[in-house]
């Protein structure tokens, strides 16, 4: 049976008095900077420019800006729930062991399930996301055309292999390529504002023909784009410090990422007002930047840099999985298996290898049936959001829990827990409401069946 005991605080430290017990993952190994990579790399923010800020302009218009803004300034709120427990513990169960901490553990357990099915169904768009952009590069630069299950393939074997082999070169990795993909776009960003003699754009600063209707929609979809933000905490073990440089990285991936959005929107914008094709309209707004600015050769280096972006997204993504997937097996909850180490690499390999494997059967799954890649994209990455929201909800939830029994819950901690439930419903709601068309619709459906057998899998674990 659970032990559904809970943990005991100090209120003078605020720390768990309970000690952290070896696991077999290497311990301190990774530097400040490589941490933030793993929670830059889960944002994927050089993905956003070309795939998501033209769908937050289909509905927000000239206020794409103001959405990104609004949505950094909520997810800032749930950072900080977040950090009420990342700087007080370290492990590798993430948002899981947080909610442990403050709810107890058939609530963590049901955080667990939720985050473990948005790890994987975002690894698996991630999946889907490289084939796509591998697709396009192959057939513009050599012109052949390759079948996408082939480099979805190739991209799991990939990410599974440096994920297997060793935390330090996965996280220098990511840091890398994101770093790359990052500096090209905000190159052809400076070059956009320049063409323009970097004078206002009133149009959009004064939100010209834009409604609050129009906000709220484009808000649903700019949060969307921050899931994952929090990878980072499940570094616990193998980071240098944690209880500093992971709330660090937490904060500072969301505003690092978030200030790349409102200016990068804010360009793009800009750069298509004069364009005889609409911004939500262009299939490679990116590559239409470059041209305008006199370099179109630009525009395919930034497509092959968002390419291996989504590389570094699913490398995040495996990496912050399998050690939830890892950290609910050493706790009884999972088969323990899952639990094991490699004893040379000490990474959790075979959740690498269950987590890469599920991830794959998804994205190839729904390939083979022919279905359009952008329509798997966004059904996966929608049902992987509903997984955030819940997790990122039942953490703010517990981080007033644990900040009552510490009695530290002061008058602007109650804001910040009160603004990102506010700001996590008001996502969720915004995903329903409208009802979207099909397959949309069915979606919340499919995430709630898949907590529900959560809550019966639990209540087995319970009566045995």
């Amino acid at each position: 049976m659970l032990a559904l005991k809970k943990e005991q605080f100090s209120p003078e430290t605020s720390r768990i008095d309970k000690p952290q017990p070896a696991n077999g993952l290497q311990h301190g190994v990774l530097s400040p900077l490589e941490t933030l990579a793993q929670s830059i790399a889960g944002i994927a923010p050089s993905a956003t420019p070309g795939m998501l800020i033209p769908i937050v302009f289909s509905f927000a218009g000239n206020g794409t800006w103001l959405s990104y803004l609004l949505a950094t300034v909520g997810i800032l709120f749930t950072a900080q729930c977040i950090n009420e427990f990342a700087s007080r513990s370290a492990c590798p169960g993430s948002l899981y062991t947080f909610v442990n901490q403050g709810m107890g553990k058939r609530a963590g357990m049901l955080t667990g399930w939720a985050l473990l099915f948005a790890y994987i169904f975002c690894g698996a768009a991630c999946v889907v996301e490289f084939a796509l952009y591998a697709n396009s590069l192959v057939k513009h630069c050599i012109h052949i055309d390759v079948s996408s299950q082939i480099m979805m393939l190739l991209s799991s074997f990939l990410v599974g292999f440096v994920a297997y082999k060793n935390v330090k070169l996965s996280a220098s990795l990511m840091l890398k390529l994101e770093i790359l993909s990052v500096g090209l776009i905000l190159l052809v960003v400076a070059l956009t504002l320049g063409r323009y003699g970097f004078s206002p754009d009133w149009s959009q600063l004064g939100l010209q023909g834009v409604k609050f209707e129009n906000v709220r929609m484009g808000l649903v979809m700019a949060i969307f784009g921050f899931v994952a933000f929090e990878s980072a905490a499940s570094l616990g073990t193998e980071a240098s410090q944690p209880l500093k440089t992971i709330p660090r990285a937490i904060m500072q991936s969301v505003i690092f990422s978030g200030a790349f959005f409102i200016v990068g929107s804010y360009a793009m914008v800009m750069s298509f007002h004069d364009s005889p094709i609409a911004l939500d309209k262009c299939s490679t707004p990116l590559l239409s930047m470059s041209t305008k600015v006199g370099i179109p050769l630009l525009g395919h280096i930034i497509d092959a840099g968002i390419m291996v972006s989504f590389f570094a997204a699913g490398l995040a993504n495996l990496n912050a999985g399998a050690r939830a997937l890892f950290k609910m097996s050493q706790d009884g909850l999972l088969h323990n298996k899952l639990g094991d180490c490699h004893l040379e690499n000490q990474t959790p390999h075979i959740a690498v290898f269950m987590s890469s494997a599920i991830s794959l059967t998804i994205a190839l799954g729904l390939s083979i049936f022919n279905f359009p890649l952008m329509d798997i994209v966004g059904w996966l990455g929608t049902l992987a959001t509903f997984g955030f929201i819940f997790a990122y909800m039942s953490t703010s939830i517990s981080a007033a829990k644990l900040l009552q029994r510490t009695k530290q819950f002061s008058p602007l901690k109650v804001v910040t827990v009160c603004a990102s439930c506010a700001v996590l419903t008001f996502a969720f709601i915004g995903s329903l409401y409208p009802l979207p068309a099909f397959p949309y619709n069915i979606l919340p459906l499919i995430f709630g069946a898949y907590m529900l057998s959560g809550l019966v899998y639990l209540k087995r674990l319970e009566l045995s």
